[in-house]
């Protein structure tokens, strides 16, 4: 029974199902295909690119264009109507007042004009509210891990090595959430609606490359406990202790659907073009264990698993941090559903745990781009400034072989896509668990010779892996469990 939170949405909605204009855009040489990259100007515990000014915005016009002039120095160039370069602001998310948030979508607009580049917007749904004491102060607004109905005690963001905290998951399906929501829309939209017009009669309407509805949205586990929420939603959709759905990860997959359905079409409702506004889900592993209390497939990708990506409210997006299968995995769920263009949402040539990704950023750019792919946002260009210049992030997105790729996609030239070896994070942790159950028979059969050959490559495993030399420690993990294979065999 939904009755309350559906009669809502429908007047949200302005009985629109969103049918009469789908999503699914073609993917054919008319559509722009854009390379961007993500600029943050205020986000909780990811450093800036440029230093705040004193008793001003966190990134003021001026640094915005040094972003995106640095971008295109590097680069060399910033292609054409078919192959754009261009940058990505966000997120713009609940913390940020709604001054901000317009004065920020002006100067990004003007930024984009004055230099040919194109810009996109990516929105954080519901990560960063903290600050909305007036949403936060009422339990109702925030969800819970059972029917008690008891407040959850933070968001778990998984950004790399250890997890960060972020404010409480908020229930996606409460009167007062869909008004915040629909008053962002309405504010959102009204800018573009604003600007659009200014690019046309420029002949620029090009530069405008979209609107990304989300920040890997979900559903994520309580902080303190690990424990998998929802249940406040399902009470908002006529659940109770007493009378359960039939399929609770079922249920927990459309409440964030419907989520993502309510900003596309609001967004789309206050000037937002359809074909450009794009989800953001992070359905596959990017090199992070699932939790411990993760047993089902929807529990793994909190929620929101590839079903979720395709909607005729919107096009798809995804996270494409790549660890083994992770693109081939999104070409399986897009062949399901006919092939639709989509974007990469978030993503770069490496893990947040640090481990490398594809062979190449021409072979990772090649697996967007070559299949469907019309539009990448990369992540971790300047973070830190100088500071930072060898983070592992910023090495996988700004050495002399990454920018050659970037010239050859905006040169509208073919991306080769390795055929060499890739590395698997899941796949190494796997030998990993194999060789830790299997060592103990191995020293209690070996030689003396044997024992030796084998303490010296355990050393020189663990030394790789603590020095995070991947490749090396892969390859080091084969030889040791070829031995003990070797062993198990007579």
């Amino acid at each position: 029974m939904r009755n309350r939170f559906s009669i809502l949405l429908g007047a949200l909605l302005l009985g629109s199902s969103a049918s009469a204009e789908s999503a699914q855009l073609a993917t054919d040489a008319v559509e722009t295909k854009y390379l961007l990259f993500q600029v943050c100007p205020a986000m909780p515990g990811f450093s800036p690119i440029f230093p705040p000014v004193p008793g001003r915005m966190a990134l003021t016009k001026e640094q915005l264009a040094d972003f995106a002039r640095g971008v295109t120095k590097a680069i060399g160039m910033t292609g054409d109507a078919r192959q754009k370069l261009g940058f990505t602001i966000g997120p713009l998310c609940f913390d940020m007042p709604d001054g901000e948030i317009r004065q920020w979508m002006r100067d990004a607009f003007a930024v984009a004009r004055g230099n040919d580049v194109a810009v996109a917007f990516h929105i954080d749904d519901s990560m960063f509210w903290g600050q909305r004491k007036d949403l936060l102060s009422n339990p109702d607004n925030i969800e819970t891990a059972d029917w008690k109905q008891i407040p959850n005690t933070g968001r778990r963001l998984d950004w790399g090595l250890k997890p960060t905290k972020a404010a409480p998951q908020m229930c996606f399906n409460v009167p007062a959430i869909v008004t915040a929501v629909q008053k962002r829309a309405e504010l959102i939209g009204a800018e573009i609606t604003r600007e659009l017009p200014i690019l046309k009669a420029q002949g620029k309407a090009h530069l405008f490359a979209g609107v990304i509805a989300g920040w890997e949205t979900q559903i994520g586990p309580d902080w303190e406990t690990g424990k998998s929420l929802g249940f406040r939603a399902l009470a908002h959709r006529g659940f109770s202790e007493k009378r359960p759905p039939k399929d609770l990860d079922a249920e927990r997959v459309s409440v964030v659907k419907e989520w993502i359905e309510l900003w596309a079409n609001l967004l789309h409702a206050g000037g937002t073009p359809r074909e450009k506004i794009f989800c953001h889900i992070a359905f596959t592993s990017q090199g992070l264990a699932p939790e411990k209390w993760a047993t089902t497939g929807a529990q793994k990708a909190r929620f929101a698993p590839a079903e979720v990506a395709f909607s005729a409210a919107y096009r798809p997006g995804f996270s494409t941090y790549p660890e083994g299968t992770t693109f081939s995995q999104i070409h399986d769920a897009l062949a399901v559903h006919g092939g639709p263009g989509w974007i990469s949402a978030e993503g770069v040539n490496v893990s947040p745990t640090g481990m490398p990704g594809e062979p190449t950023m021409e072979t990772y750019l090649g697996r967007i781009f070559n299949h469907g792919g019309v539009l990448a946002n990369v992540f971790s260009w300047g973070i830190g400034g100088e500071a930072q210049r060898t983070n592992f992030f910023r090495l996988a997105t700004e050495s002399p072989e990454c920018l050659a790729a970037y010239s050859k996609f905006l040169r509208g030239e073919k991306l080769a896509e390795s055929a060499a070896r890739r590395f698997s994070a899941s796949a190494l942790q796997e030998k990993m668990h194999r060789i830790q159950t299997g060592i103990q028979g191995y020293r209690q059969e070996a030689g003396l010779m044997q024992k030796l050959r084998m303490k010296s490559l355990m050393q020189k495993l663990d030394s790789l892996i603590n020095g995070k030399k991947w490749l090396e420690a892969d390859q080091v993990a084969d030889e040791v469990w070829a031995l003990i294979s070797e062993k198990q065999m007579k």
